[in-house]
């Protein structure tokens, strides 16, 4: 097969993947913004000013590091944490952590938040988990957060989402898991909602496992 047929062949395998993933998007547009409108909700309730000034608080503490900028770092933070119904905070952490200098931002924020809390009386107001968008401008990516952080152009254009499929379907079947699983992995880490990644992952081991007996 020459370099013109594998492309071809490349293409339209990306291209049957992103037609399944966008029959999807819109109920996963729908859970988004039920999501969003659950987390709205809980903010205006138990934070002080409501969801307008803890999102006031998050931009005056959280921006995207240099360090994050150059290396294109992008992706999905689920900022989970507890503040219970006499306004103690606790258990914070941070799934699907980015690093380069973002995770301590978080952390900042979450610090400067103490003494803004409402009290409660119902359980169901004190477990919190916000989805954190970080994206290049300019770039094109699958994530959705109930924030979105957006870093400047680097200067140099950053991988796509696309970019990160291609190089999974094209490696795939070759003896080059490792650098199939790593572009797996980063579209994952844009978009850890997307249950279509979870799935081609879960696929691409098993297969890879038994081609390996």
């Amino acid at each position: 097969m020459n370099l013109w047929m594998k492309w071809q062949l490349t293409s339209i395998l990306v291209l049957l993947v992103f037609t399944g993933w966008s029959q999807n998007t819109e109920m996963a547009d729908q859970i988004s913004e039920s999501r969003n409108k659950t987390i709205r909700h809980q903010l205006d309730f138990r934070f002080k000013g409501g969801s307008g000034e803890f999102e006031r608080v998050f931009f005056a503490n959280v921006e995207y590091s240099p360090e994050a900028r150059k290396a294109c770092v992008m992706g999905v933070t689920i900022m989970s944490f507890k503040v219970d119904c006499n306004n103690k905070m606790s258990d914070f952490r941070l799934k699907n952590p980015l690093g380069y200098g973002l995770n301590e931002k978080m952390g900042t924020f979450f610090t400067s938040t103490e003494g803004k809390w409402n009290a409660c009386t119902d359980e169901k107001y004190t477990r919190f988990e916000i989805p954190i968008l970080f994206v290049i401008e300019g770039t094109e990516t699958g994530g959705n957060g109930f924030f979105v952080v957006e870093g400047k152009y680097p200067g140099f254009k950053c991988k796509n989402d696309a970019y990160f499929l291609e190089v999974f379907e094209e490696l795939k079947g070759k003896s080059k898991s490792k650098k199939a699983l790593h572009a797996l992995d980063e579209l994952i880490k844009r978009d850890p909602y997307n249950t279509t990644y979870y799935d081609m992952k879960k696929e691409y081991l098993k297969e890879d496992k038994e081609e390996k007996k």
